[in-house]
Parts: structure tokens; C-alpha cells; sequence
């Protein structure tokens, strides 16, 4: 596959838009690709940080338009096209999916979207294909209603999802499937916790307001706000002093099943990004946490995070493969266990519609199966009395209520309940723990069940 040079051709918001979706069809994902472009300001190999604010907000635009739109974009496509382009020339057909984004979610003028699209052609070193790109865009401009009309019983133009996510939907939640797809495909809000060690929910919406920012107390999770518009991060008050963080308002509802008190030895045992951890030393200073994480490069995320947020504060955070306890545990059975395992991440779609491109139905099992023996071994190292929460960001039953199901087949348990005044928010539809709805109170697709071992 031809990769785009982007350091030999002047920035340009739809062809760092169009890299980008090369990249992700690569297997990188869009945080990563974000990340890595907002780094070395003014280098010439990242030619996004060339662009004007305006311009790079057009190509995050486009791309995440592309993303969320892509099965269905790729269905008209190719729909048009006479003969599929060959596997090397993706970056064409990516460049047929951003032109027809463009005319049909975009106020882009009609003949803007086509020239410019044709003129990526030359840019990719392909004008060989500028007549195809022309003439594709430009019947979709003329007979734009008779082609969808005659795309409208495919599942994939209808919810622009793959297939088997569909089927997978519907199969679990038959009557909540379409409503899951649609939210999928929504922009998902910027949400805040506030680090109540520095600063009460209240008192921090009324200096958002001080500074014109328009925001709302979260109705569910009670450390949480909601801002109408998303903001650069570093701009909001207190970012940078550790008085706030960004996650999401369904996470922060682990704690709640927690149960936390002083002087509990407690465990992160899947710790990345870092938010449950840190959330679990703001609300209770007083105990011994551990937080375990595989991978060397979050490790160092969460370390930084925390730092920010609670420097007086102390976590043993250690790198390693939490199943081989051997390695890392010092033999010390814990009172409370976190456990966010590695998932789908089927609810977190909205916010991360890469996961489309890149989840595939043969990663479920694998993934069911880790889950399994991470819960397994997790189990063993906690106290008669105490309690672990297992949380996932799926809305797959078969990572969730199939998995306690199981799991309570294997060991004797008993069920932890959120505060009711929580409870009573949410509707819930599990059979075992909590099942949170993508788009449910503004919350992202989550789900946690509290487990208690008897004793």
C-alpha cells in the first residue's frame, strides 16, 4: 500500500484528513494519530501542525466524519464505481469516501468537494484516476435520491456499521439495537471529573461559568460535569493544577460500587488510561492502592496523570501481565479489587468510530476468553467480605451478563448494588450488574457488576 508522504506536499486539510484514514485502515488508531501529529509543533514531518486552527479543524472533521459514515460511504462507492479499485489503491477509494462525505453531510459547495477531490488524485501521484473520481461524485451529485433509495434495505448504508456488529446487536438487544447504532454515530459529549480533593463540583461550574464556559452538573455520576462544546483541555480552569480531568460520567460510577472506606488494601488490576485509579485515590486518600498495567507506555501515562492530579498522594504502579501474580503480587489478599478488562470497546463507538474499521467478530471470543482468566485470578486474591468490580466498555452480553452468568457457575458470589438514589437513574436491562446504554444520561456504553465473596 502506497503511504502518503505528507512532508513532500504543502499541508492541506483533506489530504492529512485522507492520511489519516490511510493510517487507521493500517490498524493505528485515531487518540494515537492525534497524539502523534500534535507533537513537535512545526516539524515539516507532521504537516497537520502546519495548518490553521480552522484548517486542522476541517480535517479532524472530515475524518471523524469518514469514520462514523464509512460503511455507508463505502457502500455508495461502491455502488458507482463500474470495477472495485485493486487493494493498492485504498487511498482512492478513501478519497471517493471524503468527497461523498462531503456533499452529503458537509455544506461544502457541490463543486468544491468534487475539484478538490479530484485534485488529491494529482497529490497521491495518481491523476491516472481523476476522471474516475469525477465522474463518480458527480453522479452521486446528480442522482444522489435514486441511489440511496436503492441502497435502502442494505444494513450497512442504513446504519453505516459492519454487518456482523449489527447482527450482534440485534441478536443481544432486539429492541434497543437501532437505537445503539444511531447513537454509535453521534458525537459523543466532553465530559469532565472534577477532583473534589481541590475543588466541589459546584464551586468549579461556577468558575466555568466565570470564564464562558457553558456546562451542567452530571445527572447521574456525582463528580461529574457536562460542557456543551468540547474545549482544548489545557485552556479549562484548573486543568493544569490537577483540579480536573477528562472521562467519561459512566466509568467514575465504579467507584460507587466500590464501596471505599479507610485503610483498605485495594487493587487496579487492569489500570489504563488511569482515570478509576485516580478516582479511587480522590475519593479515598486513606488507602493502599496497587495499580497493575501491562503495557510500559501507559504505565507511564497513568504515572503522569497521577502526578497531576494527586501529587501528595501515593500508588505502587507496576508493569506487568496481572494473570502472572506470581510476578508482581506480594502475597497480601485484597479488601477491594477494580477489574476494567480488555474489550470490544463496542460502547465507546461514538467516541471512537475507528473501532468499526478495526474490530473484527473473530476478536470477541479471544477477548471473552482473556477476560475470563483475568477474572479468574483476580478472584483468588481477594478477601472473604471483599468486593471486585468487573466493568467493561462493551455492550456485547457475551463480554458481560454471559460472562458473570459463567463466572457465578464457578465460584459462589454475592451482588453488590449502586446507591439507589444511582440506581434508580439508570434503566437498566442486565440480567447480573448494570448494562449502560451508549447515549444513556450522556453517558458512553458501559457496563459493571459488583461481586462480593462470601465470608
Amino acid at each position: 500500500m502506497k503511504t502518503v508522504r505528507f512532508w513532500e506536499v504543502v499541508a492541506d486539510p483533506r489530504l492529512v484528513a485522507l492520511g489519516w484514514l490511510i493510517r487507521v485502515h493500517e490498524g493505528r488508531s485515531v487518540n494515537d494519530l492525534l497524539a502523534n501529529s500534535s507533537q513537535s509543533p512545526g516539524s515539516d514531518r507532521h504537516p497537520a501542525n502546519q495548518l490553521s486552527p480552522q484548517q486542522k479543524a476541517q480535517a479532524k472533521q472530515i475524518l471523524y466524519g469518514c469514520l462514523r459514515y464509512y460503511h455507508q460511504l463505502k457502500t455508495i462507492a461502491e455502488n458507482l464505481l463500474a470495477k472495485p479499485f485493486k487493494d493498492k489503491d485504498l487511498d482512492l477509494l478513501l478519497v471517493v469516501v471524503t468527497g461523498l462525505y462531503q456533499l452529503k453531510y458537509l455544506s461544502t459547495p457541490d463543486h468544491a468537494a468534487i475539484s478538490e477531490s479530484v485534485e488529491l488524485t494529482r497529490k497521491l501521484k495518481k491523476k491516472w484516476a481523476s476522471g474516475v473520481i469525477n465522474g463518480v461524485l458527480r453522479r452521486y451529485q446528480r442522482e444522489k435520491d435514486e441511489i440511496e433509495d436503492s441502497l435502502s434495505k442494505s444494513l450497512q448504508f442504513q446504519f453505516s456499521h459492519p454487518g456482523w456488529i449489527i447482527k450482534k446487536l440485534r441478536q443481544d438487544w432486539p429492541s434497543r439495537a437501532e437505537d445503539i447504532l444511531s447513537q454509535n454515530n453521534q458525537h459523543a459529549p466532553m465530559i469532565l471529573r472534577v477532583n473534589t480533593q481541590v475543588i466541589s463540583q459546584k464551586d468549579y461550574l461556577s468558575q466555568l461559568t466565570e470564564n464562558n464556559y457553558q456546562a451542567s452538573p452530571h445527572p447521574v455520576a456525582a463528580d461529574a460535569v457536562v460542557l456543551e462544546k468540547a474545549s482544548d483541555v489545557f485552556s479549562l480552569p484548573l486543568f493544569q493544577s490537577g483540579g480536573v480531568t477528562v472521562q467519561d460520567a459512566a466509568p467514575q460510577l465504579a467507584v460507587e460500587l466500590l464501596q471505599l472506606d479507610e485503610n483498605l488494601r485495594a487493587l487496579d488490576a487492569c489500570a489504563a488510561p488511569g482515570g478509576k485509579t485516580g478516582h479511587i485515590m480522590q475519593r479515598q486518600p486513606n488507602l493502599e492502592l496497587t495499580a497493575v498495567e501491562l503495557s510500559p507506555r501507559r504505565a507511564q501515562k497513568i504515572q503522569e496523570t497521577l502526578e497531576r492530579l494527586y501529587p501528595a498522594q501515593s500508588c505502587h504502579l507496576i508493569c506487568a501481565d496481572v494473570t502472572e501474580v506470581e510476578d508482581w503480587w506480594d502475597g497480601q489478599l485484597y479488601d477491594r479489587i477494580l477489574l476494567d478488562v480488555p474489550c470490544s470497546a463496542s460502547g465507546v463507538i461514538r467516541r471512537n468510530p475507528d473501532i468499526k474499521i478495526h474490530r473484527k467478530t473473530t476478536d470477541i471470543q479471544p477477548l471473552v476468553e482473556i477476560q475470563s482468566k483475568i477474572l479468574d485470578k483476580t478472584w483468588e486474591l481477594l478477601k472473604p467480605g471483599g468486593i471486585l468490580v468487573y466493568a467493561t466498555c462493551s455492550v456485547f452480553k457475551q463480554e458481560n451478563d454471559a460472562q458473570i452468568a459463567a463466572f457465578t457457575k464457578r465460584n459462589e458470589v454475592e451482588f453488590v448494588s449502586l446507591p439507589n438514589k444511582i440506581e434508580k437513574k439508570l434503566n437498566n436491562e442486565a440480567e447480573f450488574g448494570y448494562q449502560i446504554f451508549p447515549g444513556e444520561a450522556q453517558m458512553d456504553g458501559f457496563y459493571l457488576c459488583g461481586l462480593k465473596k462470601p465470608g
